[in-house]
């Protein structure tokens, strides 16, 4: 329906031959949460054909300031209610809602026959992986992240020999908190999610001037954004993480448990500062907050098996893939949810 887009096509950078562009667009948005469900709602809006919505997660009564779409006490995940959002919002575009996380054993599939993905995760794990897959794939990715009261965005086109997350990035830090721990802004998360679907929305439509293989930031408090060119630094080839040395995925990695010192280990690690954990469990150790790597690495000896947890489960699922990648002989494992799931 012509009129539906009238307001937009009427420019003349995007006229019917934009919207036709739109229509044709396949665009994964990976993360239904602060970012994903206003990104994927405008790009709904705007006429992009196919969108494919995914995360494994159910609202939360701590994600409403934020994520103002969801309901608690409806059903389903956050991608199936924001899928129902969005149809309700746009009938002529076709959405499909896949209610599981991203890993290494789905992300190909996930990501077959995208024209543009939107990583709109909130830990780092995620984002290198969705990075890794992209480059691979060749697909171009729109990164995005927030936290307090900043947030980041960069478009990586993915040709081959670009720029990408790792030169940003080159491995996730699992001593830098996450909202959970840090907090967040929710004005500067909708601000940024429209950044990242504006950046989309050009690159889409190939107009104005998208923080291509550049850095956006955006701070709340000043309202100041500021562009920053990417320089190629990470010369190591990244591999396909579905291939023979692929990433383990987010199951392997986690446990779940209804204490923080589940027998069974030879020893336990807590990421919390003194500060948001008083007291230790006995038998806990804590880590060095700024180097929680090598502390685990000193501890830790072949053949152990040990268990790592933080707030939310999502730091310590970044250390324990980074040990795991670095230390083969050691199981070590993420307690799932955090100290959050088991008060």
């Amino acid at each position: 329906m012509a009129e539906r887009y009238q307001r937009q096509t009427v420019l003349p950078e995007v006229g019917p031959d934009g919207q036709a562009k739109l229509a044709a667009a396949r665009v994964v948005v990976v993360g239904c949460g602060g970012l994903g469900s206003p990104a994927a709602a405008y790009l709904a809006g705007a006429g992009v054909g196919q969108l494919r919505l995914v995360d494994g997660d159910r609202p939360d009564i701590t994600n409403l300031h934020r994520q103002v779409f969801f309901d608690p006490a409806q059903p389903g995940s956050k991608a199936y209610q924001l899928a129902g959002h969005l149809r309700r919002l746009n009938t002529e575009i076709t959405i499909d809602e896949v209610a599981s996380y991203v890993d290494a054993k789905n992300i190909r599939r996930l990501l077959s026959g995208a024209t543009l993905v939107l990583d709109c995760t909130d830990d780092a794990l995620t984002k290198h992986l969705l990075n890794d897959a992209c480059v691979a794939l060749e697909i171009p990715l729109v990164y995005a992240a927030a936290q307090a009261y900043a947030g980041y965005v960069a478009l990586f086109p993915n040709a081959v020999g670009g720029i990408n997350l790792r030169d940003l990035y080159a491995e996730p830090d699992p001593s830098l908190p996450d909202c959970a721990t840090a907090g967040v802004l929710p004005t500067a998360v909708g601000i940024v999610a429209m950044l990242q679907a504006n950046a989309a929305l050009c690159y889409l439509l190939g107009i104005g001037n998208p923080p291509i293989e550049r850095l956006l930031t955006y701070n709340a408090l000043d309202n100041t954004q500021h562009r920053v060119k990417l320089q190629k630094t990470y010369s190591k080839p990244i591999a396909a993480p579905w291939g023979a040395h692929r990433q383990l995925a987010r199951n392997e990695l986690e446990i779940d448990a209804d204490t923080l010192t589940p027998p069974g280990y030879d020893g336990i690690f807590s990421m919390l500062t003194e500060t948001r954990e008083p007291e230790l469990p006995t038998g806990v150790v804590r880590l060095d907050s700024r180097n929680p790597f090598g502390h685990c690495r000193e501890l830790m000896s072949p053949g152990g098996r040990y268990l790592l947890y933080c707030n939310s489960g999502k730091l310590s699922l970044v250390l324990a893939a980074q040990l795991r990648k670095a230390e083969p002989a050691v199981d070590v494992v993420s307690l799932r949810g955090g100290i959050k799931g088991i008060s």
